[in-house]
């Protein structure tokens, strides 16, 4: 059910997904410890927009991404599980481009750039190492 951290798979990518899911464990934490802390300086144009409420849903989302990342770290071979864990960065990417771009709740500079950075890096590597994980195990 762990993994076991002597079971995941070569390579840097496993790692870095790794790395991104005990990143999302912390930010859950904070969301839920701190509501208003770190969600009011990712979404500083409009900070009064940042409740309780929707910084405990944010952390809901992320605390399934951290699991599902996790997983996938452990499971790189497993397609189903890797696309889902591509697609969730997608949908972390694709948001925090709409909170700047269209709702204009973000910018950047701001703390918003290197989760940004982390999506964006995850999903070029996972398409990049698509192949070598799916078709090499």
């Amino acid at each position: 059910m762990l993994g076991g951290l002597l079971a995941i798979p070569a390579g840097g990518l496993p790692k870095f997904i790794l790395l991104s899911a005990f990143f999302s464990v912390f930010n859950t934490v904070q969301c839920l410890v701190a509501p208003l802390g770190m969600t009011r300086r990712i979404y500083c144009q409009q900070p009064q927009q940042v409740t309780p409420l929707t910084s405990h849903v944010f952390a809901a989302w992320t605390a399934l991404s951290a699991v599902v990342r996790y997983k996938c770290a452990f499971n790189m071979g497993n397609e189903v599980l890797y696309d889902i864990t591509f697609w969730s960065y997608v949908i972390a990417g694709a948001h925090f481009v709409s909170e700047i771009v269209v709702f204009r709740t973000s910018r950047v500079p701001g703390p918003v750039i290197s989760t940004f950075c982390v999506a964006v890096t995850s999903i070029l590597w996972m398409i990049m190492e698509r192949d070598f994980y799916i078709r090499g195990f």
